[in-house]
């Protein structure tokens, strides 16, 4: 399968940086710091406010959901706190065993992207603005666990890998200086500031 490349996407990020930069949300970084800021001093097992502003921000309030599966993923999230390399496919899996409101297993690997961000900001995000940033192929046709997972973690290796050949793009740094004029007080990580910048271009390509 051929997904967009890092040069893919640095081109099509240059090409339209004006536009992608401006139409980020300032409430987006704002409601980002507050998260990872309250992370690291709270239980999220017990902390309402921080599960309120994580279900809005990474959309965990999907109505397909059971409360049983939220509980289950704040108290993942709390256990993984201390792992120096949090395990994606366990937090799939652990996840999957969690039925939806209509007694079905569920999917949920973008989730699983947004909590191991949570734990470590080099960790890219999986959403489906994402997905479209880089043409990814639908997992929905695939009938069994492991073929989707494995389509999921090819993607998740090859935006991983993309990010950091991107990071090293000498020609993307008038990107990341025109981002850090539009929000000076950002003080988002590089890795954090393309995270957001593909997510844009994926919502623009839809």
């Amino acid at each position: 399968m051929k997904y967009r490349t890092a040069a893919d996407i640095k081109d099509l990020l240059l090409d339209d940086q004006e536009t992608i930069i401006n139409n980020i949300d300032p409430e987006k970084i704002d409601v980002y710091h507050f998260l990872h800021d309250r992370f690291k001093k709270t239980d999220v097992t017990k902390d309402l406010v921080f599960q309120f502003n994580f279900r809005y921000f990474y959309k965990l309030d999907n109505p397909s959901l059971t409360q049983e599966f939220q509980d289950r993923f704040f108290e993942i999230m709390e256990n993984q706190r201390h792992e120096k390399r949090p395990n994606i496919v366990r937090v799939v899996t652990d996840l999957y065993e969690v039925k939806n409101h209509k007694g079905n297993p569920t999917m949920q690997f973008p989730l699983a992207t947004a909590m191991l961000h949570t734990l470590n900001g080099y960790f890219p995000t999986y959403d489906s603005d994402v997905a479209k940033a880089f043409d990814f192929s639908s997992t929905y046709h695939l009938n069994t666990f492991y073929k989707k997972m494995k389509r999921y973690i090819n993607q998740y290796r090859h935006t991983f890998d993309t990010y950091s050949a991107l990071l090293d793009e000498e020609s993307l740094q008038v990107m990341f200086d025109h981002f850090d004029k539009r929000f000076p007080k950002s003080g988002l990580s590089k890795v954090k500031k393309l995270d957001m910048l593909v997510s844009e271009l994926g919502r623009r390509l839809s």
